[in-house]
């Protein structure tokens, strides 16, 4: 189904009082599972020396 297509349905299931969930779909599940699992490594490893650096002299000079 097109994106535009999904969206008209989605604004059409609003009008309704219905929100449709298009998450039932295997492949957005897997999609989204896989970026999460991804962020969250990244968003977990430590901070370099060096930036750890750079952002310590920016504080420096700015007071």
């Amino acid at each position: 189904m097109a994106q535009h297509d999904k969206r008209a349905i989605k604004d059409a299931s609003k009008q309704k009082g219905h929100e449709k969930n298009f998450s039932d779909d295997p492949l957005i599940d897997k999609i989204g599972s896989d970026l999460k699992r991804i962020y969250e490594d990244v968003v977990n490893e430590p901070i370099p020396d060096d930036f750890l650096n750079l952002l310590a002299q920016a504080d420096e000079r700015r007071n």
